[in-house]
């Protein structure tokens, strides 16, 4: 049977919606057009225009009144701030190319890793599965799904800490989350007598497959 929604789920879905469409319009809209846009009472369309404003999600501008009384108040989704599009730039330099800022990003993964100790406490572990997940969650990623043949392992990751990263430049998610997995199976090398090959794709805007095959330990990146 299924759950009633709740009241704050509802107020989600509506703060939601009142985002999405002013992000379709080329101009901002008052409470009373949003009200009417999508069948709120122009109370209800204030309150969660508020909230993105509150949030930084939304901004507002004074327009003309139309008519004898106050002035009218426009709601617009919020420009990206100037800090976003440094960040994408400096990403940029990790690398001319795509596969070279993989790299870059791989190493900054494994270093990741060791500054807060997600792969040098999995050594014990006999299992590169186990290794690999544990780490990734220590630095806050879920495993969502894991595959496995007699050869491979193939690991789809939730990029939660990286979610603008995936859909922006998905090879620095991609070099991240390899580099996190690599570090973890560098501390298990030595159990199995092998190492393993990772590689890293980015299936849709949120999440990151790796896949794990086994390799001679002289290749180990470590």
């Amino acid at each position: 049977m299924q759950k009633p929604e709740t009241t704050e789920s509802t107020k989600t879905r509506q703060r939601d919606r009142v985002r999405d469409l002013l992000e379709a319009s080329d101009v901002g809209l008052d409470a009373t057009e949003v009200a009417e846009a999508l069948g709120l009472h122009v109370t209800s369309a204030r309150f969660h225009l508020n909230n993105l404003v509150a949030s930084g999600d939304a901004v507002t501008e004074q327009l003309a009144p139309e008519g004898v009384g106050r002035p009218r108040v426009a709601y617009s989704v919020a420009p990206p701030a100037a800090s976003d599009s440094l960040g994408h730039l400096l990403l940029m330099q990790l690398g001319t190319t795509a596969t070279a800022r993989e790299d870059s990003a791989a190493t900054a993964g494994r270093a990741w890793s060791r500054r807060h100790g997600a792969a040098s406490s999995q050594t014990a572990l006999p299992d590169p599965v186990i290794a690999v997940q544990s780490a990734l969650s220590d630095l806050g990623m879920a495993v969502t799904d894991i595959e496995s043949d007699l050869e491979s392992h193939r690991i789809t990751v939730c990029s939660c800490p990286l979610p603008d990263l995936v859909g922006s430049l998905p090879e620095v998610a991609r070099g991240t989350v390899r580099g996190v997995a690599e570090e973890a199976l560098a501390g298990i090398a030595e159990t199995f007598g092998i190492g393993h090959l990772v590689q890293a794709t980015t299936p849709d805007d949120c999440s990151v497959t790796l896949r794990l095959t086994e390799r001679p330990l002289l290749q180990n990146p470590r």
